[in-house]
């Protein structure tokens, strides 16, 4: 992370794991989020599996966090 302004990302993020992301931090679970975003829970979990590796996270948790600190709870 370089700190250049709090809505800078770490890596970047499809416009649709963005949104995946902000529901993961407003808790939904993958059936939740394919329905609200008209898409597929592999779909939603592919997605998932990308932010993971990009963020270098592995968890819900750090996945929440990490979309509290970007502003998209």
């Amino acid at each position: 992370m370089t700190g250049n302004s709090t809505d800078a990302p770490r890596a970047d993020l499809t416009p649709r794991e963005v949104d995946v992301l902000r529901m993961i931090g407003r808790g939904l679970t993958v059936t939740e989020t394919g329905r609200a975003l008209e898409i597929s829970g592999l779909t939603v979990s592919g997605h998932v599996k990308a932010i993971y590796r990009k963020l270098d996270i592995c968890s819900r948790a750090e996945a929440a966090t990490e979309a509290a600190r970007r502003g998209l709870t």
